[in-house]
């Protein structure tokens, strides 16, 4: 080896070199290679990171609701989608391609463009100006910026239709309230006058004294309408506590409170004879409110010049699917068909109603609205001019409501809606009670674990809510909304047999309660009732006996828990009209004590009653309720 390197050195040489520059070159060509890769990863890593970045503001700013326009010396740099999809701003045009076409665009009084060119080398001012499009109101605000050396003119739109209307809303509100309460005030202050001038020597004649009280009253009337009237409004507009209740209870209600109403002794009101329909669920007064803002409605605007036949409203209430329907009908003037459409809106009067000599707020139609909206219902108006008016109230059942959170519930899910969370809470109440009452070991747990929850811990209590009542089960559950709006049979069989005796009885009842000891003059001789017989002595009862008694006495009384009703019995109440209807009462037991339900028959494959079923006889079509149909059928069999 070394004789051939000795003889062949400078060929030895070469191949070293060669050889060290070919490693050389191999570790250039690698660690290049090796380098630019790391450089791309990072190169790539930063234009990520920019085009997310750039992705997340592009989808904030055009998420804002807020129009986005940048422009330079050269024209526009950007603008965002909503700009270009915001309705009434560039009604189908292009954005503007400069700045001076963008002023010339969208000058319209407004001072826009002056504004901007008093303050266009001023970067610290914003320039606001509004824009009215149609019914849309724009607030365009342009803000000037320096970057780099060029000059950006940033536009941002904002839709504050609402907002204006809001505005508006607020001040027609004071204007209203003024302008309503002063007419009435006036003619209730000029009555001083008159009263001042009654002197011992100039008294009235009946006849001054009748027209100047009828006016007070009058006018008393129509500030009370208008201070509850506003009353409302302002509930409607917060959370308000609901339960079950009856709608033959409620229009029972109402129609009694319109009695002393400016005009109704002059009118007809009819009602259902028998109002036995499914429970809603519900706020009763505002529900009646509803009602009697309707009636009052019928009442002012019933008569017409020139109209012959006799003024009527009729109520009638039907059960329809999982709704209850309440029609108020009349016969009086009727709405122009271009006025329907604003029927229901704040302060709106009908042109030739003549509303403003019948007096009001002018807001009885949007509260029975917004009151029916609370409810989760829907209300609608059919009216012809000289023929009347009718509307319809539809709300739904308190047994398709508790359905529908019950569904909700097995799935994991409670709304967010005011009206159902409301129902929710109502019905773990009850849940928690019928747990208790009735034992269910498997429940009491997760029952006092939902009481110890803060109100405030909104998602915890929903979570231990829906626990409650998948560990409830159908068809516990089923028993227990069967309880809930359960109507007893016999009590309307009573009550459609004997209605007055009815009442006659209970009135009787406590007439004997309130005085047991009365005694007449031509009863036996005082001295015998003075005797009283001597009582018997009773057993004594030993301990074993006691504890058994009252073990019986406590599992009685959780039995009977559930079987309480919801709702007092009302005292029967005759029905406003003068004809020879049945009375119309409302038929919910009263007694602390629970009563045990007649058996029933259990239904299958829904939780609660089908309410389209009726019948048809030869004096026209009867509607009839789930409950009611369900006991005659239970009764035939």
């Amino acid at each position: 080896m070394i004789a051939f390197i000795t003889s062949h050195f400078a060929l030895c040489v070469v191949g070293v070199c060669i050889l060290i520059f070919a490693g050389l070159a191999v570790g250039y060509i690698v660690g290049n290679n090796v380098y630019n890769h790391n450089a791309d990863e990072q190169v790539r890593e930063i234009i990520d990171k920019l085009e997310y970045q750039g992705q997340v503001r592009s989808s904030i700013i055009d998420n804002v609701n807020l129009g986005v326009i940048t422009y330079d010396s050269e024209g526009i740099v950007y603008n965002n989608r909503t700009v270009e999809n915001m309705e009434g701003f560039l009604q189908g045009s292009p954005v503007p391609p400069t700045m001076e076409a963008f002023l010339d665009r969208f000058e319209q009084g407004n001072h826009l463009k002056s504004d901007y060119l008093l303050n266009v080398d001023n970067t610290d001012t914003a320039i606001r100006v509004n824009y009215n499009s149609g019914k849309k109101i724009f607030e365009i605000k342009i803000l000037n910026k320096i970057y780099e050396n060029n000059r950006l003119d940033i536009v941002i739109v904002d839709d504050i239709t609402q907002i204006k209307d809001d505005e508006r809303r607020q001040k027609d509100l004071a204007a209203n309230v003024s302008h309503e309460l002063k007419t009435p005030l006036t003619v209730i202050r000029a009555s001083e006058v008159f009263i001042n001038n009654i002197t011992p020597e100039k008294l009235p004649s009946y006849e001054e004294i009748q027209k100047w009280g009828s006016r007070v009253i009058v006018n008393a009337v129509r500030m009370q309408d208008i201070v509850q009237d506003f009353l409302t409004l302002s509930m409607c507009q917060d959370a308000v506590p609901m339960t079950i209740v009856d709608i033959g209870h409620i229009i029972n209600r109402a129609v009694a409170s319109v009695a002393e109403y400016p005009g109704r002794d002059k009118i007809e009101i009819t009602i259902p004879e028998n109002m036995y329909y499914p429970l809603v669920f519900g706020n009763e007064n505002l529900i009646m409110r509803v009602v009697i803002n309707l009636l009052t409605n019928a009442i002012k605007y019933i008569s017409y010049e020139g109209k012959t036949e006799a003024d009527r409203v009729d109520i009638s209430v039907s059960a329809i699917g999982d709704q209850i329907g309440i029609e108020v009908s009349d016969n009086g003037r009727g709405v122009p068909e271009k006025d329907v459409d604003y029927l229901f809106e704040r302060f709106f009067r009908v042109d030739n109603s003549g509303s403003r000599e019948e007096g009001g707020s002018g807001i009885g139609l949007a509260i029975v609205k917004d009151i029916v909206d609370m409810h989760e219902g829907t209300i609608s108006v059919n009216t012809e001019l000289r023929r009347g008016s009718s509307f319809t109230v539809l709300l739904p059942i308190a047994g398709s409501v508790f359905e529908s959170v019950f569904e909700d519930a097995k799935t994991g899910i409670v709304s967010e809606k005011t009206y159902f969370r409301t129902v929710a809470d109502f019905i773990a109440i009850q849940a928690v009670e019928a747990a208790r009452s009735m034992g269910y070991e498997d429940v009491i747990g997760i029952a006092d674990e939902y009481e110890n929850i803060p109100v405030g811990e909104k998602t915890l209590r929903d979570q231990k809510f829906v626990a409650l009542l998948k560990a409830f089960g159908d068809e516990r559950y089923t028993d227990l909304v069967d309880e809930l709006t359960f109507i007893e049979p016999d009590m309307i069989d009573d009550i459609d047999e004997e209605p007055e005796d009815l009442y006659e009885e209970e009135e009787d009842s406590r007439e004997e309660q309130a005085e047991p000891s009365v005694i007449s003059e031509t009863d036996e001789d005082p001295e015998d009732t003075k005797l009283e017989p001597e009582e018997p002595e009773e057993p004594v009862e030993t301990e074993e006996e006691r504890l058994a008694r009252e073990d019986k006495e406590r599992r009685e009384e959780a039995k009977a828990i559930l079987t309480q009703q919801i709702l007092p019995r009302a005292v029967p109440q005759k029905a406003p009209s003068g004809d020879d209807r049945k009375q119309a009462v409302t038929v919910h037991p009263e007694e602390t004590v629970a009563k045990k339900a007649t058996p029933r028959k259990k239904r299958k494959g829904s939780l609660f009653l089908d309410l389209t079923a009726s019948t048809d006889d030869n004096n026209g079509a009867e509607i009839k309720s789930a409950v009611r149909q369900v006991l005659d059928e239970t009764e035939g069999k």
